[in-house]
C-alpha cells in the first residue's frame, strides 16, 4: 500500500514538473514576443481597444508576477499533500524562500520579474513610477509604524522555523509543569510581547487537542503595565488567581 502511495506521489510530482516548465516556458516565449511588439517604432494598437504600449507592457508584467505566485502556490500545496517537511502556510513559503534563501530558485525567479516591472517603470512609465514609490512609502509607513506592523511581527507571523521553535519550547515546559506562564520565558533575552505572542499561538493550535485552559493577568510595576499569560492542562490549578 505504502509502494503505491509512493509511486503515486513521483508520478504527481513528475508531472507538477511537466506542468511548470511548460507554464515558465510559454512564459518566456509570452514575454518575447510581448516585447518584440511593444518595441515597434510604430506603437500596434486595435483602434479603440487596445494599444501595445508601455502600460500594457507593465500590465503584461504584473500578470506573469501574479502567475509566479500562482505557480508557487500550486508547489506549496503539492508537497503539502506529499507530506514532505514544508511551511505551514504558503505566506511561510515565501517568508523562507526569499528572505531566509531556503530556495535560491525561488528567490531568483521573484528577482528576475520584479527587476524588469522596475526597469519598466523607470524607463517607460515614468508618472506612475512616481505614483507607485509615493504609494509604496506610504504603504511602509503604514506597515511599520502601525500597531501590528512591526518588522519582528513578520518574523512571527510568517518565519515557520521560528514559531516550531517557540512551540517546542512552550510544549516542553508545559509538559514538565502541567502550566507555562509568561514568567517561566523570562530568562530568555526577548521580550514580554514576543513571550506572549508565542503562548497565545500554542493555546490557539492545541486548545482542544490538549483540552487547555488559557488566562491572562495584567500587573503594574514601576508605572509600567505588564501583560502576563498562562496555558495550562484543564486539571491544573492556575498560579495568576494567587
Amino acid at each position: 500500500m505504502d509502494n503505491k502511495k509512493d509511486n503515486i506521489a513521483k508520478i504527481e510530482s513528475v508531472s507538477t514538473i511537466i506542468v511548470n516548465i511548460g507554464t515558465i516556458a510559454s512564459w518566456v516565449l509570452t514575454i518575447f514576443t510581448a516585447f518584440v511588439l511593444t518595441s515597434q517604432p510604430q506603437p500596434i494598437s486595435l483602434p479603440g481597444v487596445l494599444e501595445l504600449n508601455a502600460a500594457y507592457k507593465l500590465l503584461f508584467l504584473v500578470s506573469i508576477f501574479l502567475g509566479y505566485l500562482q505557480v508557487l502556490k500550486r508547489n506549496w500545496e503539492t508537497q503539502k499533500r506529499t507530506a514532505k517537511e514544508i511551511e505551514a502556510s504558503f505566506g511561510s513559503y515565501i517568508y523562507g524562500s526569499v528572505i531566509k534563501l531556503k530556495r535560491p530558485l525561488v528567490f531568483i525567479g521573484f528577482l528576475i520579474i520584479l527587476s524588469i516591472i522596475t526597469i519598466v517603470i523607470f524607463t517607460e512609465v515614468i508618472g506612475l513610477a512616481i505614483a507607485i514609490i509615493l504609494v509604496g512609502l506610504s504603504a511602509l509607513g503604514v506597515f511599520f509604524f502601525s500597531d501590528e506592523g512591526y518588522p519582528e511581527k513578520v518574523k512571527w507571523r510568517y518565519d515557520d522555523e521560528f514559531r516550531k521553535r517557540w512551540l517546542k519550547r512552550i510544549k516542553k515546559e508545559l509538559y514538565d509543569n502541567g502550566r507555562i506562564t509568561t514568567i517561566d520565558f523570562q530568562n530568555l533575552p526577548v521580550g514580554f510581547d514576543e513571550i506572549n505572542w508565542a503562548i497565545k499561538l500554542y493555546f490557539e493550535i492545541y486548545e482542544f487537542e490538549q483540552d487547555l485552559i488559557y488566562s491572562e493577568r495584567f500587573i503594574e510595576k514601576n508605572f509600567t503595565k505588564y501583560e502576563i499569560c498562562e496555558v495550562r492542562f484543564r486539571h491544573v490549578r492556575s498560579i495568576l488567581d494567587d
